[in-house]
């Protein structure tokens, strides 16, 4: 015996799965499942179909359950099969029932064009019939940039599937600084996120071999990276950059200070990077070295501080503003699933990350 799937697969005919919608439905009632009914039934429409000239289709044998259940005394069970067939019927037509802020998240984030919310599983399900039944019974669903791109790039657009990246790092020199926001920007063009650290820039007032003869320092050229994540549209969402500056690097207050300035590096969010011996020095009430070597030139550049103050100072920008956020970097490198290969070195973390 045959059935015709919504899909317009023919499979076999599978009574028990009658069975189970029944007892599914039963078990939404005050008096519970009947066992005895829903196999009663379940064998009563097998014998049906046998009888049958034609494939019936899954609406015909859901017509039926309906009409036997109905001829029943379990109405109370009717009652919840039909409500539970309506509901699974307007999802197919409208979608998730979704609040407002649900719907907009929906309809601007991750629907294509005017599909339907039966076209957008099949696409984002890759027509694997499985996947798509997951989906619609809240099951699983997959990351926010699958949602968006999967099934676009058939259609020539270029996406990714991932959310997030770690831009490799800029090197300390113009191309590199530059060459990262290249980088950045063609990942947020494809709908990606990213995030990288400051912490090979050399620090503010240290010597350049060009007509600027001293650089503006690592935190200047956050807003480089700020204004390029902005600039690039991602259909309703802009990019997602974070920033990472290590607690060691002499420009560390300035970054700790960045977001106080309201007008600047407004399209990026900025961690710490802290490690043991700082917290360390907080708690001693310390003196805190901050120190960074210029590799071309060879300068040498040293500045201190006190510890606890510098942890009240993002202890009061975090509550003002939010921000800086702090990665326990040590932890960072023992516990992320590549601390075991000597050859993987972690540099930053993604806006996904904890911050």
């Amino acid at each position: 015996m045959k059935i015709v799937k919504r899909t317009g697969d023919t499979v076999e005919f599978d009574g028990d799965k009658i069975f189970n919608a029944i007892n599914k439905a039963a078990d939404e009632t005050d008096i519970g499942i009947d066992y005895e009914l829903s196999r009663d039934i379940a064998d009563n429409i097998e014998d049906e179909v046998k009888d049958l000239d034609f494939i019936p289709d899954v609406e015909y044998i859901q017509d039926l359950v309906e009409d036997y259940l109905m001829q029943s005394e379990r109405r109370d069970v009717a009652k919840c099969y039909i409500l539970y067939r309506n509901e699974r019927g307007k999802i197919r037509e409208q979608g998730w029932e979704m609040t407002e802020l649900q719907r907009d998240i929906y309809e601007k984030k991750y629907r294509f064009q005017d599909e339907t919310f039966e076209e957008f599983l099949d696409r984002v399900s890759g027509g694997n019939n499985k996947i798509k039944k997951l989906m619609k019974d809240r099951k699983f669903l997959p990351a926010g940039r699958i949602l968006a791109g999967k099934g676009l790039n058939e259609k020539g657009y270029k996406v990714t599937f991932s959310n997030c990246f770690v831009t490799t790092p800029p090197k300390d020199n113009l191309e590199s600084i530059f060459d990262t926001a290249k980088k950045m920007a063609r990942t947020y063009s494809y709908g990606g996120g990213c995030g990288t650290s400051l912490g090979n820039l050399r620090p503010n007032k240290a010597r350049v071999n060009n007509a600027a003869k001293h650089t503006t320092g690592s935190t200047s050229f956050a807003e480089l990276y700020s204004v390029t994540t902005g600039l690039i549209g991602q259909s309703s969402r802009r990019g997602a950059l974070m920033l990472s500056l290590p607690i060691t690097h002499p420009d560390i207050i300035d970054f700790i200070n960045l977001k106080t300035d309201l007008e600047k590096v407004t399209k990026a969010n900025i961690s710490i990077m802290v490690n043991d011996d700082f917290m360390k020095a907080v708690k001693k009430n310390k003196q805190w070295t901050m120190l960074f070597e210029v590799e071309d030139t060879g300068e040498i550049i040293e500045k201190t501080a006190n510890a606890k103050d510098m942890m009240y100072l993002i202890a009061k920008n975090n509550w003002n503003m939010g921000e800086p956020g702090m990665l326990f970097w040590e932890k960072v490198e023992d516990w992320h699933i590549n601390s075991e290969n000597p050859d993987f070195k972690y540099v930053s973390t993604n806006p996904c990350g904890l911050w």
